[in-house]
């Protein structure tokens, strides 16, 4: 039914939450930060807040990348140096391995079965690539279309227009692409208004927001396998 796959990747195929904890602890340990469940649980909520920011055109990447430890330092009220710690956590996050258990295998799977995919994400370019090496999935995808690289970001529709370019410019068909994601917000909102069906990957039981209705939900990956053969 669908000629093409258009994955998001954080939350989606890679476990940011995992490698989020993996690269702060390291981090935090370099500025003198306890790296406990509550400074990750208050780094990760201005973190949320700031990205979604970023979602609404009110940040650029490159603010976004030091802006979210300037908050995080303030609440702690310590002196660091929130441009230093960035590009130290960019350079941890852009070698973490963390992909959710269902990933590889039904990464595999769809190959196996020629169906083409993609990577669509907002997330920042040298941490995407990075991590694609790390985890051994670049080679699963026809395109990876990051919006640092092109200047634009979900849930912009140009972005899912260009991300369509982008498959067919790399010689597989993408007139009829199915969006994959967890964030209702950019994945699933960004995919209603480019015209394209979407499909929720709500790992965590997420309430859904009447407003935002994805063509299909499924809790794991090996049910959106399912879904896909059940559609074919």
């Amino acid at each position: 039914m669908y000629d093409h796959l258009f994955f998001d990747a954080d939350g989606t195929l890679f476990d940011f939450m995992a490698a989020e904890k993996w690269a702060l602890s390291q981090v935090f340990e370099e500025v003198g930060i306890p790296a406990n469940d509550d400074a990750i649980a208050t780094y990760s909520r201005i973190n949320n807040g700031v990205w979604l920011e970023f979602e609404q055109g009110l940040l650029s990447m490159d603010r976004l990348k030091t802006e979210r430890f300037k908050r995080f330092f303030s609440q702690y009220d310590v002196s660091k140096d929130a441009e230093r710690t960035a590009r130290q956590y960019t350079s941890k996050l852009s070698q973490s391995y963390h992909l959710f258990d269902d990933s590889m295998h039904v990464l595999e799977s769809l190959k196996a079965r020629g169906i083409p995919m993609s990577l669509i994400t907002n997330g920042i370019s040298m941490v995407q690539r990075g991590r694609l090496e790390a985890t051994g999935t670049r080679k699963y995808f026809s395109a990876i279309i990051i919006s640092e690289e092109i200047g634009i970001q979900k849930p912009h529709p140009s972005y899912f227009t260009k991300a369509i370019a982008m498959a067919k410019a790399s010689g597989k068909p993408a007139e009829n692409p199915l969006v994959i994601g967890d964030s209702p917000s950019s994945d699933i909102k960004g995919g209603i208004d480019a015209g394209l069906d979407t499909c929720w990957i709500n790992r965590f039981g997420m309430t859904a927001n009447p407003e935002i209705r994805a063509t299909y939900e499924v809790e794991n990956l090996i049910q959106l396998l399912e879904l896909l053969d059940n559609l074919n």
